[in-house]
């Protein structure tokens, strides 16, 4: 008996206080273990080109034939997965010649649900035109971006394919300033020009863009209707008009990537291709495009920890303290 009443004592000074500190440590962490600390963060504006010729079919994702704007949709809902807390999202969409904002950038684990259902509604239905002027879309994102917020990078995500096409010689100037919306144009596609589908409302193939339903040059070197016919723009050569349209391939479509470097170049954004959520994640995830944020932290880790290293060692490192001897008879 005097035995047991000397261990009941013994752990009585050399434990309790460890159950205590590891109680104390607990309640700790289960009420007052968030705080706000600085961490790199991101505010981008995704913009996903839904014309035609992101319909095309040559990206091998996951084994299967994808098109370029599944794919597109697949790697901005990897963003959204995978951009820590505190980081802001929007979502927008190009057409014809201008682009349109679905949603300011959130914050993008508060909203994760609203995100992804606006990212699944994306669509090449509600496209409203037939074209595909990207240097003017990509110019419109711009503007866009700059009227968000000036912390706002830009994300742009094509494969380059102006329909119609333009000249090379007289290209839509840019107005802004180079440099002043940060982020990259997104090239999206194979490199093999391949045909363009025509869809029906379940996106069933119906056919192809022919030669003879597009434009195979740009609308100035068609020169002008007037009293002689197709007369010639100033600057334009006309000679070998009639060739350039015999061997037109713009009814065809491939990542246009020289064109993408080149408008970024004029823009000052950067160019990537992507090939994989993996790349376009890491490329989102630079720190040139990193933010420093104050953001709510659950530091609940440490308190938890140290309870079980009190614990380990009460019940684990000292045995004989923690267990009472048996009683003798």
């Amino acid at each position: 008996m005097k035995s047991y009443r000397f261990a009941v004592n013994y752990l009585s000074v050399q434990t309790w206080p460890w159950l205590v500190l590891s109680l104390l440590l607990l309640g700790i962490a289960t009420t007052r273990s968030s705080i706000r600390l600085p961490h790199d963060t991101y505010r981008y504006l995704f913009v996903m080109d839904i014309t035609q010729s992101m319909n095309v079919d040559d990206i091998e994702f996951d084994d299967v034939a994808t098109t370029r704007l599944e794919f597109a949709k697949s790697v901005v809902a990897s963003a959204f997965q995978e951009l820590p807390c505190g980081s802001d999202v929007g979502l927008a969409i190009f057409a014809e010649h201008r682009t349109f904002v679905l949603f300011t950038p959130v914050e993008v684990c508060d909203h994760y649900r609203a995100l992804d259902d606006m990212l699944e509604k994306v669509d090449w239905r509600i496209a409203w035109a037939a074209r595909s002027e990207i240097a003017k879309g990509l110019y419109s994102a711009i503007d866009a971006a700059h009227k968000s917020d000036h912390d706002t990078r830009l994300v742009f995500l094509t494969d380059g394919h102006e329909a119609p096409p333009i000249n090379k010689d007289i290209r839509p100037p840019y107005g802004g300033d180079p440099g002043s919306v940060a982020g990259f144009i997104g090239g999206i596609g194979g490199p093999v020009p391949s045909r363009i589908p025509h869809l029906d409302d379940n996106d069933n193939i119906v056919g192809y863009w022919g030669r003879d339903e597009v434009m195979q040059i740009d609308v100035y070197s068609l020169g002008r209707a007037t009293t002689e016919q197709g007369e010639a723009m100033v600057g334009v050569n006309m000679v070998d008009v009639a060739r350039r349209i015999a061997l037109g391939q713009e009814h065809l479509s491939s990542l246009r990537e020289n064109y993408l470097r080149e408008l970024a170049m004029q823009t000052g954004l950067d160019y990537a291709r992507i090939d994989s959520p993996s790349a376009f994640i890491k490329g989102l995830r630079q720190q040139a495009y990193a933010r420093r944020t104050p953001v709510v932290s659950d530091l609940g880790w440490i308190p938890t920890t140290l309870a079980f290293i009190c614990l380990t060692y009460c019940f684990v490192l000292q045995p004989r303290v923690c267990h009472a001897p048996t009683i003798p008879r």
